[in-house]
């Protein structure tokens, strides 16, 4: 007998349809542009530049997945460095070829929105819902503590 995936798995192979489709639809619009640098991209469309720590610490990202990020969403075209208050503090702010292109990504995202929203009422229970409802009580128990709790006779 095989046993259904686990938990984990089952949250893969739905970031992966999701993120194929989202991506896809990028790409078909003429856009090398990837669903990962969409919270970025929101971020830096409220701020006129962003640091590496300031970006991971407001997306609730760790630092080297934010710089890798960052780092690709630059050599993309959609973000550029720019001089911070220190030398030494690199900033990213979005690039002028970006901001041309807001209008034709806020067509694409909104349209993402409805098909999520779409997506939400096929189910039983709306995805997003469930997903925030499902990180509020990771906040107050972590996953760690709730195997421990099973595992201790």
């Amino acid at each position: 007998m095989i046993r259904p995936a686990g938990l984990g798995t089952r949250l893969r192979l739905l970031t992966a349809a999701l993120d194929d489709a989202v991506e896809r639809v990028y790409r078909e619009a003429g856009h090398d542009f990837r669903p990962r640098f969409f919270p970025y991209f929101q971020l830096l469309m409220e701020r006129t530049s962003a640091s590496v720590g300031e970006c991971a610490a407001d997306l609730g990202f760790t630092q080297p997945a934010a710089t890798q990020t960052l780092q690709l969403m630059a050599r993309s075209g959609w973000i550029e460095v720019v001089p911070g208050e220190d030398r030494r503090e690199h900033r990213y702010a979005l690039s002028a070829a970006a901001r041309g292109r807001l209008s034709e990504l806020h067509s694409i995202w909104d349209a993402i929105a409805r098909a999520a929203e779409a997506l939400d009422a096929a189910l039983p229970a709306p995805l997003a819902a469930t997903i925030d409802a499902a990180l509020e009580s990771l906040d107050r128990e972590s996953f760690h503590a709730l195997i421990m709790r099973e595992l201790t006779p």
